[in-house]
């Protein structure tokens, strides 16, 4: 054998050999089990076999079945073709009965408007051309032909009363222009049922339309001269162009509904939209010209050419009030409008969603709703100009009536004013409009006022240095930073109420389907109140500045004359009766109680709350200067706590969390010994704190105890 051959060694051998035995045994196994199980599979053969015996009858049936199935399709197409064949020849038949029924009914229609119209019956010959021209004389023709008789008869027949119709249309036309002439109303109404059965509904509908409109004019000229005619002294001078308007809308509206019920039943619903359309172009017309001598006689675009010039020259503005006359009467014309398209959605529209959208469509494609949204944007104009000029007269007639008012008249009139606008726009009727008075009452409040806040309270609170003592008027001055502060107080509670009453004074009608926009409008004021916010944190971050911190600076001044390295004497001495603390708590006390009478409840606690702060940080200041021993942290325990319990009686708001330091550190001044804070700072002690003290602030404290060594401090893990 070669050497590079490979081989098997006999170890290999023997465990191939020992694996085949293996195998062998499972085989054996698996042979018995299969012989075991033989007799089953014979009997389960057996089954199916006696199964497909039993499934030859069934074979049978169902030839048989499919069989009769044909032979049942066959019948019924057969009886099917039979039946289109019969229901053809009875289409043909009734076909037949309705031709030979309108060669009865022309020859009748055709002797009967002859007499009707000898004896100037236009109604009765009305009729039979309404009936002739309901015939299709096409097949009238075919009918002749096919019946292979001389169709003379026929063609005479049509030949008569298509010249009866076009002369009774032309004996109908005149005489309604005479009727409608000398304003005979029967004779109107009676030709005007003519029309339709002559197939002129839209000839009618103008002509009747026309006559309408020389009506309308008549009433609209004499209107227009009465309001122009109207002295000035008169008690409606100042809305007489609205109620000319009115006047104008009150006539079609009466029209429109006078003569729908005569629309509907002769002429069909489905010509209501065109007799408002064709009527709609008079009231364009008649509507235009009384906001045309609106627009003239108040010197509109005089105004508002006036109301924002910037040119610098010496011209006198408007008067605000002269202003809020005219923008009244501009309110009333837009609501009177208003109900107007609501009167024509109402009386025109159906169910139907196209009639909808026609209807919209009429108005607003008209002249007269070009002129309303012309007259929209004017009437913002006018609107915003007297807010902002309110506002600013309201700002700069801001008076404190008495000494003991808390705050200015400023708020009180400002949102006066604003809600004034607001709903004056929602008479409008007009969610656009609402929305656009709401954008500019926000922007109105965010650039005047906030600003006025804000420059008055950033210019800080004179407190009582040498140089302020030199301010004139100095309590006036101080008088007034207070009453801004309590301003912006009170204007984030009008601003949230407005937002709240705007939302549930708005009829329900105007926002169906606008609730978006129209709380993303009243969203804004969320801006203002932020802002406001703002201008009151900025107002006490002032006060802190110039009040708060000074005084409590020498407040706390004293805390270093006394030696908190005391003796037992001494604490006894100090514990009954500790100076410090008394004085803190009156000049504290005679703070609060100057400041309580000049704050509103609100801001009263905030200045509580602030001056606890600041208290809480200078005593913290002067301790962190200070040797203590075991004595003096429990007396400076004492009189932290007693600061607590006062401020807690002070004010409505919690204050506890505002001393937290200053208790932590009081805690580890009362140490017996330093090992012991392990039983604040372990996790596992069960008394752990939330500890508002560095490990750096924790070591300098400890250190503060005169008995405690550093060796020990040292060792302190933290």
């Amino acid at each position: 054998m070669p050497l590079n051959e490979e081989y098997l060694t006999p170890d290999e051998v023997e465990t191939a050999l020992a694996l085949l035995n293996k195998e062998e045994v499972a085989s054996k196994k698996r042979l018995i089990v299969f012989s075991n199980d033989w007799h089953k599979v014979v009997k389960e053969i057996e089954l199916v076999t006696q199964q497909f015996t039993s499934l030859e009858p069934l074979k049978f049936n169902l030839i048989q079945i499919e069989k009769r199935i044909q032979d049942s399709s066959i019948l019924a197409e057969d009886i099917s073709s039979k039946v289109r064949h019969l229901d053809k020849i009875r289409g043909r038949v009734s076909e037949c009965q309705k031709r030979v029924q309108d060669l009865l009914d022309l020859q009748l229609c055709s002797e009967g408007v002859q007499v009707a119209m000898k004896n100037d019956e236009l109604e009765s010959a009305a009729a039979h051309v309404h009936r002739y021209l309901s015939i299709d004389q096409t097949k009238l023709q075919r009918t002749a032909d096919d019946m292979a008789q001389d169709c003379s008869m026929v063609t005479s027949a049509l030949k008569h009363l298509q010249s009866a119709s076009n002369h009774l249309r032309e004996t109908v036309s005149k005489r309604f222009d005479q009727a409608s002439s000398i304003e005979d109303q029967k004779s109107i109404e009676r030709y005007f049922k003519i029309f339709p059965l002559l197939g002129m509904h839209d000839v009618g509908l103008e002509t009747f339309v026309v006559y309408l409109g020389r009506l309308l004019k008549n009433s609209a000229d004499k209107n227009l001269k009465n309001v122009l005619d109207t002295s000035l002294s008169s008690n409606r001078a100042s809305i007489i162009f609205a109620d000319g308007l009115t006047f104008i809308f009150e006539e079609v509206a009466k029209m429109i509904e006078v003569h729908q019920p005569l629309i509907e039943t002769h002429y069909g619903p489905d010509y209501i939209l065109k007799f408002v359309a064709l009527l709609q172009v008079h009231c364009d017309m008649f509507s235009n010209e009384l906001l045309s001598a609106f627009l003239k006689n108040r010197k509109i675009k005089e105004l508002l050419k006036i109301m924002w010039d910037e040119s610098g020259t010496n011209v006198e503005k408007p008067n605000s009030k002269d202003i809020d006359i005219l923008i009244e009467e501009v309110v009333l014309i837009l609501g009177r409008y208003d109900l107007y398209s609501k009167f024509i959605h109402k009386h025109v529209n159906t169910d139907l969603d196209t009639k909808l959208s026609n209807t919209k469509t009429l108005l607003n494609n008209s002249k007269l709703c070009c002129s309303v949204q012309e007259l929209m944007g004017k009437y913002l104009e006018f609107e915003r100009y007297y807010m902002e000029e309110s506002i600013k007269k309201a700002m700069m007639m801001d008076t404190i009536e008495n000494d003991d008012e808390l705050t200015s008249s400023m708020v009180d009139d400002v949102f006066f004013i604003i809600r004034k606008c607001v709903m004056r726009s929602l008479r409008s009727g007009s969610l656009d409009l609402l929305c656009a008075v709401i954008n500019n009452a926000i922007n109105a409040l965010e650039s005047d006022l906030c600003i006025f806040f804000g420059q008055i309270l950033n210019s800080g609170y004179p407190g009582s240095g040498y140089f302020n003592r030199f301010t004139p008027d100095l309590e006036k001055v101080r008088q007034t930073f207070l009453a801004s502060l309590n301003n912006t107080e009170v204007a984030i509670e009008y601003s949230k109420s407005l937002a709240q009453t705007f939302r549930e004074e708005i009829p329900s009608k105007l926002i169906d389907f606008n609730i978006e926009k129209l709380e993303s409008c009243l969203s804004d004021f969320s801006r203002i109140n932020s802002l406001l916010v703002t201008a009151n944190k900025n107002g006490f971050k002032q006060l802190q500045i110039s009040l708060i911190e000074p005084k409590l600076q020498s407040w706390t001044e004293p805390f270093y004359e006394y030696n908190y390295k005391m003796s037992e004497n001494e604490f006894t001495l100090m514990d009954s009766d500790n100076p410090f603390v008394q004085n803190l708590i009156l000049n504290i006390g005679n703070l609060f109680k100057d400041f309580k009478s000049k704050l509103t409840p609100n801001n009263y606690d905030m200045f509580v709350v602030a001056i606890a702060v600041e208290t809480s940080v200078q005593i913290e200041k002067a301790i962190m200067k200070t040797e203590f021993n075991r004595l003096g942290g429990m007396l400076l325990d004492k009189v932290i706590r007693t600061l607590i319990n006062y401020f807690s009686g002070s004010s409505t708001w919690p204050v506890r969390e505002k001393f937290s330091r200053l208790v932590q550190i009081t805690t580890i001044l009362n140490l017996e010994r330093v090992s012991d804070l392990d039983d604040f700072w372990n996790p596992e002690s069960g008394m752990r704190f939330a500890w508002k003290l560095t490990p750096d602030n924790i070591r300098h404290i400890l250190k503060l105890r005169v008995d405690f060594k550093e060796d020990d401090i040292r060792k302190i893990k933290l």
